[in-house]
């Protein structure tokens, strides 16, 4: 029989079940030749090209993945050095207006509250402009999150007080503010920017000021640290791979990097069960866990977090032997990544599972 404390007595033990965060690696790397010092990044997945904007610049420039320049596009909005540039990883509606995936999402956040640009890829010309009901002439960077159909955006720690170091979420139709978060004490942004995981729906923050990458929820709970690789530093723009098989990233002194073993997806536990299904994942209110019994006892099913803490107890009795399918409420659980944990007096197993809204 499992006491009813067990619920509260295995979060350290299940911790160190844990998936470790696999150390980030340098694929390949290149000194943007038309430009210098780089503000913002964006990865065309399709055409394999990179686009980068100077800090202050005039011009997006554009490259081959091997560093060959290509060709270079005026600055809509005029130059800035709070800016970012992003491709729409879904369709979208900005302000009413239909933008289709793949096209050129600007963020210029150098004057007052932040200004959203859509651009036709091909022609650059402007499909439309959201203005955001956020912004202290520091919005650094921001992208459009496809699960939630909103824009995050990120401003530096120049503002000060209640503005320093903070996320929104912003209404893609109106601009408002849906909430805010702060990421410290966790990261501090200088130069920087933030993109979003299209599997798993995390934020990914990167700060000159930091020699790390910054994992969050879209709800605002810090996940990770990152470490850089030796020789990365003064990171000031991300663009994950839409292929998933990594990040570029750009730093101030010009250099455009790949990184490679990128947590976009979130990682299976160690002690992860092949034969424990969950179903649908990603999941709203409810969900289907699916498991081969081999052995009759009593069980206990627990939604935990990404740190291994309690959330739920989501099933606790006895399971007879054979397969079983166990209806699991997700009611009132915040949008996030958590793992599903199946625990017996002699083994616990677990499966990640993503919550959505």
């Amino acid at each position: 029989m499992i006491p009813r404390y067990a619920l509260f007595a295995t979060p350290l033990a299940f911790i160190a079940a844990l998936p470790l965060c696999a150390q980030l690696t340098v694929l390949t790397q290149f000194n943007p030749s038309n430009t210098g010092g780089t503000c913002g990044i964006a990865y065309n997945s399709p055409a394999a090209e990179i686009m980068v904007i100077g800090c202050s610049a005039s011009t997006i420039d554009r490259y081959a993945e091997d560093g060959t320049f290509i060709s270079s596009a005026t600055m809509v909005g005029g130059s800035a050095n709070d800016v970012d540039i992003d491709m729409s990883p879904a369709d979208l509606t900005l302000n009413g207006t239909f933008v289709a995936q793949g096209q050129l999402l600007l963020v210029n956040g150098e004057s007052g509250a932040a200004e959203i640009y859509a651009i036709d890829e091909a022609t650059n010309q402007v499909i439309d402009t959201l203005v955001a009901g956020f912004g202290d002439s520091h919005v650094v960077g921001g992208s459009y999150h496809p699960q939630r159909g909103t824009f995050f955006l990120v401003q530096d720690n120049v503002p000060g007080g209640f503005e320093e170091n903070r996320v929104a979420e912003i209404d893609a139709t109106t601009g408002d503010t849906l909430y805010t978060f702060s990421v410290q004490p966790y990261f501090d942004v200088n130069y920087g920017d933030l993109d979003i995981s299209p599997v798993s729906g995390n934020l990914f923050i990167v700060s000159s000021s930091d020699d790390g990458i910054a994992e969050f929820t879209a709800d605002g709970v810090f996940i990770t640290e990152h470490l850089l690789p030796v020789g990365v530093t003064n990171l000031s723009g991300i663009a994950l791979d839409n292929d998933l098989q990594g990040a570029w990233v750009c730093n101030t002194s010009g250099v455009v990097f790949k990184l490679g073993n990128f947590p976009v997806a979130i990682p299976e536990p160690h002690n992860s069960d092949a034969n424990m299904l969950l179903s649908p994942n990603p999941a709203r209110e409810r969900a289907q866990l699916t498991l081969e019994v081999t052995e009759a006892s009593s069980y206990l099913i627990i939604l935990r977090d990404m740190a291994g803490r309690p959330v739920r107890a989501l099933f606790q009795g006895r399971l007879p032997m054979g397969r079983r399918t166990i209806d699991l409420d997700l009611s009132l659980i915040s949008t996030g990544p958590y793992t599903v944990t199946v625990e017996s007096a002699t083994r616990t197993s677990a499966r990640k599972l993503m919550v959505t809204r």
